[in-house]
Order: C-alpha cells, then sequence, then structure tokens
C-alpha cells in the first residue's frame, strides 16, 4: 500500500511539473506572438528618399505583413485557448 501512495505522489509531483512546464511554454509563446505583431506593425522613420529597390521595399512590406499576419493569428489563438480551457468542466 506503501509503494502505491509513493507512486501516486510521485504521479502528481510529475505532472505538476508538466502544467507548469506548458504554462510557462503558452507565456512565452504569447510574448512571442505579441512582438510579431508589433514588428509587423512598427515602421521605422523612414527617410523621404526609400532607400533599396522596388524589390526591397516590396520584399520589406510582405514581411511586415507576415509578421503582423501571425501575431495576430497567434493572439486570435491563445485568448481562444485561454477561453476554452476556463470553459472546460472540471
Amino acid at each position: 500500500m506503501q509503494a502505491m501512495k509513493q507512486s501516486s505522489s510521485f504521479a502528481r509531483m510529475i505532472g505538476s511539473g508538466f502544467a507548469h512546464l506548458q504554462h510557462a511554454i503558452d507565456g512565452m509563446a504569447d510574448a512571442g506572438f505579441r512582438a510579431l505583431k508589433k514588428a509587423g506593425t512598427q515602421t521605422k522613420d523612414s527617410p523621404v528618399k526609400p532607400e533599396g529597390t522596388a524589390w526591397l521595399r516590396t520584399a520589406k512590406n510582405a514581411g511586415r505583413g507576415t509578421l503582423r499576419f501571425l501575431g495576430v493569428a497567434g493572439e486570435s489563438y491563445y485568448r481562444k485557448y485561454e477561453e476554452l480551457k476556463h470553459k472546460k468542466p472540471h
């Protein structure tokens, strides 16, 4: 009986550790998506005459658009994920 009690206690400890790890990963991913969104919406003070070729400007604009898209999608995912976690019956 003692061995089963120790095993159960160890299993709860492992499960709790995994929950903390998942929470930390979620927090880092959420912060990353927010950073992507911010990077995609921010534009640096650009000179009156943009430097580089038209291709480079187009690539930069596409990159910012992609970052913005990924940031918004990621934030949306985490908002919905948190909402669904709270609705789950315990």
